[in-house]
């Protein structure tokens, strides 16, 4: 209905302005024609006028006739002499009440002419030449030119019509084709996505904006199945491990062995609440939530207190662990910063065989920054460094105790919350840990 609306309101924009442009031209024309024939009838009495002074009574007579013969359909021509009487021309009575030296006047009915304009000249002896044109000139302008603009404009407002309706059609279908892909994923089509054509048009620009949008909402739709999904599979085992250790804190008859039960399903209580924590930080980070607790962060003391605090760690196992810090600040949210390079400080400390090395670095990238987190353990395969920062999971082979496998998902949620990105690299031996980070 409203592309409808849009061709109406284009075919009365296109009639204005073209009624508009021949008014211009009828005028235009009218008043050239007028200024034309100004002069020629100026020219035609200063002709008459010379050939009085140069031939005399009988060459006027001539000159009157001759033209009166050869231009008498669109003109008159007149001459009488002292008494009035008519003595050459094409007009039959000299009109009433007409001055002997007027100009370009208008006079109506005259002899079958429905307009004259006559102008008139004493000339010797008394004599008076009259010459006068009608509308033939622009009758026969506005039948030929002013019809052939109108069939030039018909022809220019079919195609310009025509031009609109197309364009208004591709336009509705650009608009189809992306409401089309809004409807299929409103359905639960989520891998629907608008064609993009490599255009640099505004609906090239919008198809694409709307596909990242998608993208976006098909990766966290795919992650909230992936948590539920993981949240079933992986809190079912701690869940019925608890109720086990409470089942036999309640039917074992010694004391010691409830207080064992209890401190057991505590632990595993601990567990469960601290997988809930972890996934509600990645829920607020990639939902953009923890942005509202963004300010001003200063990651030289942020380094430093997480240096303070895993020291004692890496100094049971032997660990060199060394810090090196630029005076670099950013907007970012402080607590979640510090959890990431937590995250991967003691992932680093936890891989790192005993006598092992791991270096914090924190140093200027850009307007932003760049944490740097590096070991000398087995590292992390090419192959397996995609799957690292899924959530749940947990890569390579590994004596130690399992984690959640939500550390490196922690870390690249809050690298993307400060619009940045988490790099997994080789060491040689060991992995390279980087986190850029946006300076605004």
């Amino acid at each position: 209905m409203r592309g409808l609306l849009l061709i109406f309101a284009i075919i009365l924009a296109v009639g204005l302005a073209y009624s508009v442009a021949v008014e211009f031209v009828d005028a235009r024309g009218k008043a050239l024609i007028s200024l034309q024939e100004r002069n020629a009838a100026k020219d035609e009495l200063d002709l008459f006028s010379i050939v009085d002074r140069a031939e005399g009574r009988h060459g006027l007579i001539l000159e009157v006739s001759q033209q009166a013969e050869l231009n008498g359909r669109t003109s008159v021509f007149a001459l009488k002499d002292a008494n009035g009487a008519l003595i050459a021309g094409n007009l039959k009575a000299w009109p009433a009440s007409l001055e002997n030296n007027a100009f370009w006047l208008a006079r109506r009915n005259v002899e079958g002419r429905s307009e004259l304009r006559i102008s008139t000249r004493r000339l010797s002896d008394g004599m008076v030449v009259l010459v006068g044109h009608d509308n033939q000139a622009l009758e026969s302008f506005q039948d030929t030119v002013i019809g052939s603009v109108w069939v030039a404009i018909a022809i220019v407002a079919v195609t310009c019509i025509l031009i609109a309706m197309a364009i208004t059609s591709l336009i509705m279908a650009r608009v189809r084709e992306l409401s089309a892909t809004a409807q299929k994923v409103s359905s639960g089509d989520f891998q629907a996505r608008a064609r993009d054509r490599r255009g640099h048009g505004p609906f090239d620009q919008i198809a694409r904006a709307q596909n990242m949008m998608l993208a976006r909402i098909e990766d966290l739709i795919t992650g909230l199945r992936i948590v539920t999904d993981s949240l079933a599979h992986d809190l079912r085992t701690p869940l019925a491990q608890t109720r086990k250790y409470i089942e036999d804190g309640v039917l074992s008859g010694g004391l010691q062995d409830k207080q064992n039960a209890l401190e057991a399903a505590l632990t595993e209580v601990d567990r469960t609440i601290s997988t809930f924590s972890s996934l509600i930080d990645i829920a607020r980070a990639e939902g953009g939530l923890s942005r509202n607790a963004m300010e001003a962060v200063a990651l030289s003391p942020l380094a430093q207190g997480v240096y303070d605090l895993f020291q004692p760690l890496a100094e049971e196992r032997a660990i060199h662990f060394n810090l090196q810090v630029t005076a670099v600040h950013i907007h970012g949210h402080r607590t979640l910063l510090m959890q990431a390079v937590s995250n991967l400080v003691h992932n680093a400390i936890k891989y790192a065989p005993d006598g092992g090395q791991v270096d914090l670095e924190i140093s200027a990238y850009g307007d932003g920054a760049q944490i740097l987190v590096a070991d000398n353990g087995p590292g992390i395969a090419p192959e397996e460094r995609d799957d690292a920062v899924r959530r749940f999971t947990q890569v390579g082979v590994d004596t130690r105790p399992k984690g959640l496998g939500l550390g490196l998902a922690i870390v690249e949620a809050a690298a993307r919350l400060h619009n940045g990105k988490l790099i997994l690299e080789d060491n040689a031996p060991g992995l390279r840990a980087c986190i850029i980070l946006a300076g605004h």
